[in-house]
């Protein structure tokens, strides 16, 4: 097997897949921290340039190469692709001459994705131009040219089968998380409700929306607190906001935080505001940690969340709608303990990095 394209959710799955006896595992990438726990996987490591367009050149040619010595040494049986950028050129070309199938992880609704991010934030024309190309050219040309897809939610899985891509060659399966590393950390005390936002500080994850709706919650609840954690392009508007409406006691704004394990024992809430989600690893380490969340009701959410069972969803832009949830978490504690056992409770049976890996695995195993 095969692993190129490094994303957060290969790196949580590798350890996992090292447990499996039978696999080998190369892993070509850019860059890792990765240390292998077995001698079954090898790393090669290709380091980036100064210039983006060089690097990405240099990237494509060197993993090309760098397939060939690995397959021509020991046969190649799957890549799996963890993106779909421009990075999956040579795999691409590498599974033509080769005829060796692919895997790949589908993309988040692209759609959205170039609409929402691409072409609203700062880019000259010809970057959008190119963004915009390469996303058309990935769906109607690479897409249907792979052997397996691997769509992580519902609304993935029905765009692949709109496409005509064959059932018996998609594996729907979703994110995992280590659960033992969430599950029973400790809640620090605080005064009032930690209500938190973990993430990218992007275009596509809201953060105006929300700003506006706690604005609203704590004129009457100025007890309680909204922490952000994260960076991004979005980090100036909203320092901007939280100055203008002297929102400072009440929004902190905490930067990028590495060790997940440090952030949920401050929180009581999640909100997850997006305007569109694969599977939120974040949600689901939030779940772990009994955090309760909210979320916006897309694609991704609701495959996670079941409104009232294992959280709460609200109707995407309807400031009534979130703060009418706000207000619910507030007010029914008894309910809000079962909704955090319920939650706990499908996260060890589904979420679980061993469930994904393994069933995956099995996958494999039956299709290749």
């Amino acid at each position: 097997m095969l692993s190129g394209g490094i994303q957060n959710q290969l790196l949580l799955l590798l350890p996992s897949f090292e447990r499996i006896e039978p696999l080998k595992i190369t892993l070509i990438t850019k860059y890792t921290e990765y240390e292998p726990f077995t001698k079954r996987t090898t790393i090669f490591q290709l380091h980036k340039l100064k210039s983006y367009r060089l690097d990405t050149i240099s990237f494509i040619l060197k993993s090309f190469f760098r397939l060939i010595k690995v397959h021509k040494k020991e046969r190649i049986n799957i890549i799996y692709l963890s993106g779909h950028d421009n990075h999956i050129i040579s795999p691409f070309i590498f599974r033509v001459i080769f005829k060796v199938p692919i895997l790949m992880k589908m993309p988040t609704d692209y759609e959205n994705y170039i609409r929402i991010v691409h072409l609203t934030e700062k880019q000259n024309f010809m970057a959008k131009l190119i963004n915009y190309s390469w996303f058309k050219f990935y769906k109607w040309f690479v897409l249907k040219r792979l052997n397996f897809m691997r769509p992580i939610n519902q609304k993935m899985y029905e765009d692949l089968i709109n496409l005509n891509f064959p059932r018996k060659r998609i594996l729907k399966l979703s994110n995992g998380i280590e659960s033992k590393r969430f599950i029973g950390l400790k809640k620090k005390r605080h005064s009032g409700i930690n209500f938190g936002f973990v993430g990218r500080l992007t275009k596509i994850k809201n953060l105006h929306f929300l700003l506006q709706v706690f604005k609203q919650y704590f004129s009457k609840y100025p007890e309680d607190k909204l922490l952000i954690y994260g960076e991004g392009p979005e980090k100036d508007i909203i320092l901007r906001f939280i100055h203008h409406y002297n929102l400072n006691e009440n929004v902190l704004l905490i930067g990028f935080e590495k060790q997940k394990e440090e952030i949920y024992p401050n929180l009581d809430v999640l909100i997850n505001s997006s305007y569109g989600e694969g599977i939120s690893n974040v949600i689901l380490e939030a779940m772990a940690t009994r955090t309760f969340v909210i979320a916006s009701k897309v694609q991704g959410n609701t495959d996670l969340i079941e409104h009232g069972v294992t959280g709460l969803l609200y109707d995407l832009n309807i400031e009534n709608d979130l703060l009418k949830q706000l207000n619910y978490y507030k007010n029914n504690s008894e309910l809000v303990n079962q909704i955090l056992d319920n939650a706990l409770e499908e996260i060890k049976l589904n979420y679980d990095i061993e469930v994904i890996s393994n069933k995956m695995y099995r996958f494999l195993k039956s299709n290749l």
